[in-house]
């Protein structure tokens, strides 16, 4: 958290409440699970990387990212700072959860932690 902080320039205090609010906020959508659901229906592709009994790793399309930034109001080195923190866990969690970062080169990483 603090190397990323650092790399964008941010507190990482505030990082580490914006993740926070950020699993918190999703949870309070229709559930994790009901909303990767809707995302591997609604996108071309689907974008679930690996699943564990912990989290969800995924390769979502940008917009989703300005989403969730706005709605915990991020500004946009926190926005990146998040998306940066997400795919620096994806990657190192990628051999151990048979995650295929290939696809973050064209998408956007995002873990999801399960209730």
């Amino acid at each position: 958290m603090t190397d990323v902080a650092g790399d964008h320039d941010i507190d990482s205090d505030r990082l580490s409440t914006l993740a926070r609010t950020h699993q918190s906020n999703v949870r309070n959508l229709p559930g994790v699970d009901d909303i990767v659901y809707e995302w591997r229906t609604q996108f071309h592709q689907d974008p679930l990387l690996a699943r564990t009994s912990a989290a969800y790793y995924l390769a979502l399309p940008d917009h989703v990212w300005d989403e969730f930034a706005e709605d915990i109001g991020a500004s946009e080195a926190e926005r990146a700072a998040l998306v940066d923190l997400h795919g620096r866990q994806t990657r190192i969690d990628a051999d151990e959860v048979g995650a295929d970062t290939a696809r973050l080169e064209t998408s956007e990483p995002v873990v999801l932690t399960r209730p």
